[in-house]
């Protein structure tokens, strides 16, 4: 049953995945070049993930945390990437994007030295705890941007919402797994559930948004 539900998710992950890429290669991934960035790291780090469930243990979990730490650093671009757009049409001041990704540096360092004498995973799913968290203040961030300006981006409002909708997803199902053994399956079926809905909510903000012409040869 575990195995059934676990290829499930790897079909919907990779077919709503799929449908994002597609969204963007009509040209506008000039426009969200960290979006498209993440959606083809997130498919081809699914591609291997299912290519190593056999794999030895040691093996799979340097992978995973690998993994984990490149799509981290990625949801931090995004994220930084909508705040630098959305400021360009808000009237609040703003940090510039220099200071924000020094930010992000030493946070990824001070929770690499709180949490370093702990087993590696302990140690990396607290790290990617925090990371999580940040990127979420980041997100509120970007809705306050939004919400300020006179004609808020709706689509970057929903990229960002569905954004936000995976970050806490993930946060929550990470404490619920903490939390309990019992909960194991609820955190993962939570964390699972919101990056679906994330890349669900990309898909359709991204389908409708116009090509971008091409320049006359």
């Amino acid at each position: 049953m575990q195995r059934a539900l676990q290829y499930s998710a790897y079909a919907i992950g990779l077919w709503l995945n799929l449908q994002v890429i597609s969204a963007l290669m009509r040209g506008i991934y000039r426009q969200y070049p960290f979006v498209f960035a993440y959606a083809l790291t997130l498919l081809a780090s699914t591609v291997i993930e299912i290519a190593l469930r056999a794999a030895p243990k040691t093996l799979w979990d340097g992978y995973y945390w690998a993994d984990e730490v490149i799509l981290d650093v990625l949801v931090f671009c995004v994220v930084i990437a909508f705040i630098d757009q959305a400021a360009r049409h808000s009237k609040q001041k703003l940090i510039e994007r220099h200071w924000l990704v020094l930010a992000a540096a030493a946070i990824c360092a001070v929770s690499f030295a709180i949490h370093h004498r702990l087993p590696m995973n302990r140690q990396m799913t607290l790290i990617s705890r925090d990371l999580n968290i940040c990127a979420v203040i980041l997100d509120l961030i970007l809705w306050s941007l939004l919400a300020a300006a006179r004609r808020p981006n709706r689509r970057l409002m929903l990229l960002s919402g569905g954004l936000g909708l995976q970050l806490t997803g993930a946060i929550m199902g990470e404490q619920l797994r903490q939390f309990s053994r019992s909960l194991l399956l609820t955190g993962a079926l939570l964390e699972v559930t919101t990056g679906f809905l994330c890349l669900y909510i990309w898909w359709r903000a991204l389908r409708t948004a116009p090509a971008p012409e091409r320049a006359a040869a």
